[in-house]
């Protein structure tokens, strides 16, 4: 792309003032104006377009709610398939009490034999921020790059931008003002919206233009066929401990994004804070990994502290709304942040297009606000479960189903838009959101053991298990008049693998092993 902002032909008067042309900001215009074409809106950027492959941020894993917002519902399916990695799953590698140094087959392993249904990807952020810039200004609106904001004025139907672009200052008056502008979040610390979301983990990460094969890091011949011809390297590899897990994710630019998060009551910030220490800890934690990345310098290295951020309120009657990071954040785990740019951006758009509906944003802030929280649940307070092998099989295959069945219900049907379906449903979702708090706190629980449980060689295998690949299936085929009776199976499949997972709890305390998947009660029932 060389240029996509372009000089104002008419008086800054626009429909959609967007502050941030990130992936919350260009998605939320292109799905905007997907609904309707006529729409002015314009996007404030402060970086230069265009932006660099294997850009600084994080978010480059997609799971089955982003994925499918991105290729279905904004129609990048093409560019997805063409310019992207396909995803190979979550995988978790779980070392016990010794470090391995020279085996990656002496790991236990959690993952996929082989893609389960719902194609998802690895996104090159770059590349997909330039794409989608691309795109949204042919389909009308203007990106005017390299500009700072200097003062925003709420007035509701009449916001005035105040902003400086390659020197000239200039005001822009919008009917509808969306503040996608990441953690710089302008309206969050304007208004004061800020609530501590009290999970106070950090995260550090670089990029290395090293392509690593993971399947090549052992040459034990069983190990290498486990996986049936998709690399291992294409996952969202993880390698977890008492309070923390490292990722390796791969890019279609041929670099891998590396990152660290982690509980600092843990592992010490300033342990892992620059590039030399974190190597220097890794070779004590997972000497393989360290071995690999010797010789890669960085291109980059970040620290984010306390990257959870909760928000008072992210859509207001006085037309303005936010999406993305500068509204809510609670955990890279499970690479959940494009989920609710996804979620977020579909209630501006009814928000903004709904045809005199406005008066929805309470019930729409009301739905967002309660995924928001049911999400952190999962991770408030287990980081000192990561590296307990037990403990992450049996997480794992709770917060799947779980995220799986309602949250996922609701996007793919589109239900989550229908506040008169979301009201008659709200004793089904109480439930649900009921046993996942109550799972969530034993594992809360387990994980201040803060155990090493691992390095046997196991395989651990989410392919096998007959639930997983129906309640995918209903994804993609349940039509949304189906929706209430999925949603209904779902709370009663959690009701039954919550007395399951409770019942192989106190038998794991009672010194039993922890079984293979495919024969965890209801998992394997349920087929």
């Amino acid at each position: 792309m060389e240029a996509t902002a372009t000089p104002a032909t008419r008086a800054d008067q626009v429909d959609v003032c967007i502050l941030g042309a990130g992936m919350a900001g260009l998605t939320l215009a292109r799905q905007l104006l997907r609904r309707d074409p006529s729409l002015s809106i314009i996007l404030l950027e402060h970086r230069q377009f265009p932006m660099p492959q294997a850009a600084h941020k994080v978010g480059e894993s997609t799971v089955e709610i982003a994925a499918h917002y991105l290729a279905e519902q904004l129609d990048l399916k093409a560019h997805l398939r063409a310019e992207h990695l396909p995803k190979f799953g979550l995988r978790l590698f779980l070392r016990g009490d010794d470090p391995i140094a020279k085996d990656l087959a002496h790991y236990d392993e959690l993952g996929v034999s082989e893609v389960l249904p719902i194609p998802t990807f690895q996104i090159d952020r770059g590349r997909l921020e330039n794409h989608l810039a691309t795109e949204v200004v042919g389909q009308g609106a203007e990106v005017r790059h390299g500009a700072t904001v200097r003062k925003v004025d709420i007035d509701p139907g009449r916001h005035q931008v105040h902003v400086r672009c390659a020197d000239q200052q200039s005001t822009i008056q919008a009917r509808y003002l969306v503040d996608a502008s990441g953690r710089r979040g302008w309206l969050r610390n304007q208004c004061q919206l800020a609530r501590k979301a009290r999970h106070a983990n950090h995260a550090v990460w670089f990029r290395t233009d090293a392509n690593f094969e993971l399947d090549a890091w052992s040459d034990n011949a069983e190990w290498q066929g486990r996986c049936c011809g998709t690399a291992r390297r294409l996952s969202t590899n993880h390698f977890t401990g008492p309070g923390y897990w490292l990722w390796l994710i791969p890019l279609a630019s041929d670099c891998t994004s590396v990152g660290l998060v982690f509980d600092p009551a843990m592992v010490p910030t300033s342990e892992v804070n620059q590039h030399d220490k974190l190597l220097r800890w890794l070779s004590r934690e997972h000497p393989l990994v360290a071995a690999q990345l010797v010789g890669h310098p960085p291109m980059d290295f970040h620290v984010l502290k306390d990257y959870a951020v909760g928000c008072k309120q992210v859509f207001s009657d006085q037309s303005w709304m936010l999406s993305g990071d500068a509204g809510v954040f609670a955990d890279p785990f499970y690479s959940p942040g494009a989920d609710f740019i996804a979620f977020a951006n579909g209630y501006i758009t009814e928000l903004i297009t709904g045809n005199g509906e406005a008066e929805r944003w309470q019930q729409f802030q009301r739905y967002y606000l309660s995924f928001f929280s049911n999400t952190l649940s999962l991770y408030r307070g287990q980081y000192g479960g990561f590296g307990d092998r037990n403990l992450m099989v049996m997480k794992t295959l709770w917060d799947y189903t779980y995220y799986w069945g309602p949250l996922s219900q609701l996007f793919f049907s589109g239900r989550y838009l229908d506040t008169d379906f979301m009201e008659a449903q709200q004793p089904a979702l109480l439930e649900a959101a009921t046993l996942n708090s109550g799972m969530q706190s034993k594992f809360r629980t387990l994980a201040t053991r803060q155990q090493r449980v691992g390095g046997q060689g196991r395989f651990f295998n989410h392919h096998k298990i007959p639930l997983f690949h129906r309640m995918k299936q209903a994804l993609l085929c349940g039509a949304s008049e189906e929706a209430g009776t999925q949603l209904c199976d779902a709370v009663e499949t959690l009701r039954f693998l919550s007395a399951d997972l409770q019942t192989l709890l106190q038998q794991l305390d009672e010194g039993a092993d922890m079984p293979p998947l495919e024969e965890i009660g209801q998992w394997s029932v349920f087929a």
